[in-house]
């Protein structure tokens, strides 16, 4: 394993993982969540890091600066550049991106850098998550209490439709209480407008958390539907 800086920021690095022998010519993107808050770090997919290396497959593992210090829209420039540094290590790859959670909205947001994107319970409609004060009030406490509209709808990804990545998978729990599984519907259907390239996977009894867990079933289709 091997760690890259991106840009001279201590939180902008990627944590390289590779197989003893590469079986895939793609490369797995991570892009872990915890709604912007300074405290989740990519340690929160290290376990899925692990079973696609296992499955043959290289992962970068992006980290990125979050928290209040880090105002919007810090973590997606973030985000781009490191997977523009990805590029130009692994020209020859495909990328995959998988994102959960606030990941997931800045995989979706990146998703014309990509092939496939998976978002796992994805935050694609942050005005609807203020309003319900999802993830213990997360956009109050990232995005400040009096933020505008506006500025919320440009870092949803539901405002950045149609997807132009060739497929995507989205998967979300029908009980997730951090992320309503409502706006991954609204989500598809604004998409299928004008695209069919996203299909969705709606799992009873998911929670938010255990959706990153390789353990899970719905992880031999995420494979399945790689290969």
């Amino acid at each position: 394993m091997k760690k890259v800086q991106y840009q001279n920021a201590e939180d902008c690095f990627i944590q390289i993982d590779e197989p003893e022998v590469y079986t895939r010519k793609k490369m797995i993107v991570l892009i872990h969540g915890g709604y912007w808050r300074q405290e989740k770090s990519l340690e929160t997919v290290t376990s899925m890091q692990n079973w696609f290396v296992s499955k043959g497959y290289p992962v970068c593992n992006i980290e990125y600066r979050r928290g209040v210090n880090n105002p919007w829209p810090i973590p997606l420039s973030d985000v781009k550049n490191a997977i523009k540094k990805i590029k130009e290590l692994y020209e020859a790859f495909e990328l995959i991106l998988i994102g959960h959670s606030v990941g997931g909205q800045l995989a979706l947001l990146n998703a014309d850098t990509a092939q496939q994107v998976i978002a796992l319970a994805p935050v694609t409609d942050l005005v609807y998550t203020n309003k319900h004060q999802l993830g213990d009030d997360a956009v109050g406490e990232y995005f400040g209490k009096n933020v505008d509209e506006k500025e919320l709808l440009a870092a949803s990804p539901q405002q950045h439709l149609p997807l132009t990545t060739e497929r995507c998978l989205i998967i979300h729990g029908s009980d997730d209480v951090r992320v309503d599984v409502k706006t991954t519907l609204n989500y598809l259907k604004k998409n299928l407008l004008s695209k069919q390239n996203i299909e969705l996977l709606v799992l009873p009894q998911m929670a938010h958390q255990d959706i990153i867990d390789p353990s899970q079933q719905h992880f031999q289709y995420l494979l399945s539907w790689l290969d």
